[in-house]
């Protein structure tokens, strides 16, 4: 959840609990006209305006953002500690009807079940039963004619009780909360792995063929309704079913996902690379010419060919590619139809190829290896090489 979005919750919480309290006002001003509180009224009504206004001062630091310099953002313990108080003095003031207070405490355990722990709900329940006792004793102190000591312990005794079955609802409540925000949190990471999965490959990390021909169709339709311009690139690894035979697949799936990087090094942020399956991959080169394709590929081929890996010093790697040009307005399945047919003629005129579709910019590639090219055909098996 965004911080906006926090705020704009613990605000609306806060809020909800000041309009509660606003309602005391009417409540206690029809107390006083009722003949119930033992102090003067202009003292009550001082007392609820304090309570109220000291509310709202927390619902301001929620709006002005000054909560977020405290612990506990939502200033729930803060706001429920000043209500207890302020119930508890408002209670002193009243007479025959103080234990309809009581139901302001139990109110403020409610309010604890947006954020309270266990322990949260303890304390405030601890707080809560001291000041009620501290009311009955300075009554029974400063006016013992007003309190019945038999009455209250019973009263004292029904508190605790339902004290204690709000402390365990609301703390349960709050478990209950905080189990479902970290299922909800685990679910989300659950989404996004799947939604990875859904457009890219497990091996190698490039975008799957799925998400190949959605990205094509886009590219497609920007090139159809202006005058840019892609090429596909159809790269396939030679003999690469040799290295799995003679080397095993763990050591191909290495393979694999070193191409994988080689791509991801080679290809700018608005270009697209995606394995398509085995060891055929497409690239997606965006606003670029077939010349400047073909100089992409053939740096990718000399640094493939200059990659080793530590289970197989000795082995080198090429590679035959085939690039085409986007055609407006063919279809996404005959670009790479052309893109594969030239990879098909790569393949044919020896592999280790790069074959564009315009005749003149063909380019095979010599990489300058000497005797190594030779052994390409026949991959030595990991015994022969040890030998």
């Amino acid at each position: 959840m965004l911080q906006s979005q926090k705020q704009a919750l613990r605000f609306r919480r806060a809020l909800l609990s000041n309009i509660v309290l606003l309602m005391c006002i009417p409540i206690c001003t029809l107390a006083a006209f009722l003949g119930y509180a033992s102090v003067p009224k202009s003292t009550l009504y001082i007392l609820v305006s304090m309570l109220w206004f000291g509310h709202l001062l927390l619902v301001a630091m929620i709006v002005f953002n000054w909560n977020l310099r405290f612990k506990d953002a939502s200033l729930t313990m803060t706001q429920m500690l000043w209500t207890i108080t302020g119930i508890s003095v408002l209670m002193y003031m009243l007479n025959d009807i103080r234990i309809l207070t009581l139901m302001g405490y139990l109110l403020v355990m409610a309010f604890g079940s947006f954020r309270l722990s266990m322990k949260g709900f303890n304390a405030v329940a601890l707080y809560t039963v001291g000041c009620y006792l501290t009311v009955v004793y300075l009554i029974h102190s400063h006016r013992p004619e007003d309190i019945s000591l038999a009455q209250e312990f019973f009263t004292l005794i029904g508190f605790v009780l339902v004290m204690a079955g709000f402390t365990y609802m609301g703390a349960e409540t709050s478990h209950l909360r905080k189990v479902l925000s970290e299922r909800h949190r685990e679910l989300k990471g659950a989404m996004s792995r799947i939604e990875d999965l859904a457009v890219t490959d497990e091996l190698t990390g490039l975008y799957n063929r799925r998400n190949l021909l959605k990205i094509l169709s886009q590219q497609r339709a920007l090139a159809n309704r202006s005058r840019y311009g892609f090429v596909v690139c159809y790269l396939d690894l030679d003999h690469f079913k040799k290295v799995n035979d003679n080397y095993g697949h763990p050591f191909g799936d290495k393979v694999l996902k070193a191409f994988s990087n080689l791509i991801n090094e080679n290809l700018r942020e608005v270009d697209v690379g995606a394995r398509i399956g085995g060891e055929e991959f497409v690239l997606i080169l965006a606003d670029t010419q077939l010349d400047a394709a073909q100089k992409v590929c053939q740096r990718m081929s000399e640094n493939w060919f200059m990659t080793s890996f530590p289970d197989a010093p000795n082995l080198k790697f090429t590679f035959s590619a085939g690039i085409t040009e986007y055609r407006s307005p063919e279809s996404i399945d005959h670009i790479l139809e052309r893109a594969d047919g030239l990879l098909y003629d790569a393949k044919n005129n020896g592999r280790n190829c790069i074959v564009l579709e315009q005749k003149d910019l063909q380019v095979p590639l010599d990489l300058s290896i000497n005797e190594t090219l030779d052994s390409l055909s026949a991959i030595p098996s990991k015994a022969e090489l040890e030998t």
